[in-house]
């Protein structure tokens, strides 16, 4: 089993700089642990919504409902409804703007 690596000696530091050394490793800690969390319930949100967007990029569905709540879509036609990523027809409450002018399908821009 190899040894186990040598710690550095923080023998020369004084005590007050030894406390600001810790206190950065703790913050660094605790900003990791936040991180982790908010990166988990990202993961979970974008599972939820994929989940949720049920119809897939075969297009053996109904054009007349949402590809992502399945709510019908409007009877008028509804090329500009047209997710330019994954082509599923979408309604209004599951499209994302994007700074640009134009916009996405829900999944589409969780998964940019």
């Amino acid at each position: 089993m190899p040894a186990a690596p040598d710690l550095i000696n923080l023998g020369f530091l004084s005590d007050s700089e030894r406390e600001l050394i810790l206190e950065v490793l703790r913050r660094d800690q605790e900003l990791r642990i936040v991180e982790d969390q908010r990166v988990r319930k990202l993961k979970k949100e974008f599972l939820e919504v994929k989940r949720k967007g049920a119809k897939r990029g075969s297009g053996n569905y109904s054009e007349r409902s949402c590809g992502r709540c399945q709510e019908p879509l409007s009877r008028l036609p509804v090329f500009s409804n047209q997710c330019k990523m994954c082509n599923h027809y979408v309604c209004r409450n599951c499209q994302t703007f994007l700074p640009n002018g134009s916009w996405l399908c829900s999944v589409c821009t969780q998964e940019m």
